[in-house]
C-alpha cells in the first residue's frame, strides 16, 4: 500500500468518526465562584442575631420592649427584594449599626432575610400589638423577639412567605469579580441554592448609591 493511500484511509477513517456523532470527552466546568461562601453565610447567619435587637445579650424580660422588627425593603426593584419585608443580619453587628465613611472592613456579611407582604386588614396602622411579638431561637438560649409586621401607606403587613435570603460579602477590594470588594449573591429561602453570585447588576445599580461603602444602614438609626 502506497504512502498516499494509507493517508487517505487514515483521513477517511476520522471522517467517519465524527459523522458517527461519537460523544467529546466531558468538559469539567470550575466550582461556582463564591458559592460556597455564600452558602456558608446562608447556614450561619442566624448565628449572628438581628442588627435591630441592640439588647440581646440581657434576658429578654428584663428589657424595654423593643423586638427586631420587619421592615420593607427601600429598593424599588420588584426583580429583587424591592416591596419585599426583610429582617437583616451581619457577622459583626456592632460594625454594622455604627456605619461610619470608613466602609466595612474585609470579612464583614450582611444577610436579608425577606419574606413577601401580606397585607392585614384586621390591625391598626400606627401601633403595636405586643402579644404578636414572636420568640425566635437565632441566638443564645433565650433567643431574640421578632415582630413580623410593618405600616406602609396607613396599611399593616405580616412578614409571610420566605422569599429568600440577599447576601453581601465583603473581600479583598482587588478580587476580581466583586464590586469594590463587594460580592453580592442570592441564595434560596431553605438556604441550599445560590441563584445569582458576584456583581449581580441588579443589586450594584442601587448598592452603589449607598452612602457608607455601599451598605445603606439601618433605617430609623
Amino acid at each position: 500500500m502506497t504512502r498516499a493511500r494509507l493517508s487517505l484511509l487514515i483521513v477517511t477513517a476520522g471522517l467517519v468518526l465524527l459523522a458517527t456523532g461519537l460523544p467529546a470527552a466531558p468538559v469539567k466546568e470550575p466550582e461556582a465562584t463564591f458559592h460556597k461562601e455564600l452558602l456558608q453565610a446562608a447556614k450561619d447567619y442566624k448565628a449572628w442575631g438581628r442588627v435591630d435587637d441592640p439588647m440581646r445579650l440581657a434576658p429578654y424580660d428584663c428589657r424595654m420592649p423593643a423586638p427586631a422588627r420587619a421592615r420593607f425593603s427601600g429598593s424599588p426593584d420588584a426583580d429583587t427584594h424591592g416591596q419585599k419585608l426583610y429582617s437583616l443580619f451581619a457577622r459583626d453587628g456592632k460594625a454594622y449599626v455604627g456605619l461610619t465613611d470608613k466602609g466595612a472592613a474585609v470579612g464583614q456579611v450582611v444577610v436579608k432575610e425577606s419574606w413577601t407582604a401580606e397585607e392585614m386588614k384586621d390591625m391598626k396602622a400606627g401601633t403595636t400589638d405586643w402579644t404578636k411579638v414572636v420568640r425566635t431561637e437565632e441566638v443564645g438560649p433565650g433567643g431574640t423577639h421578632f415582630y413580623p409586621y410593618a405600616t406602609k401607606r396607613d396599611k399593616v403587613f405580616k412578614a409571610s412567605k420566605p422569599a429568600g435570603l440577599f447576601v453581601m460579602m465583603k473581600v479583598d477590594p482587588k478580587t476580581e469579580g466583586t464590586d469594590a470588594g463587594w460580592v453580592y449573591g442570592t441564595v434560596s429561602a431553605d438556604g441550599k441554592t445560590v441563584t445569582a453570585a458576584g456583581k449581580v447588576e441588579s443589586c450594584m445599580k442601587c448598592h452603589q448609591d449607598a452612602k457608607h461603602d455601599r451598605l445603606f444602614g439601618l433605617a430609623g438609626k
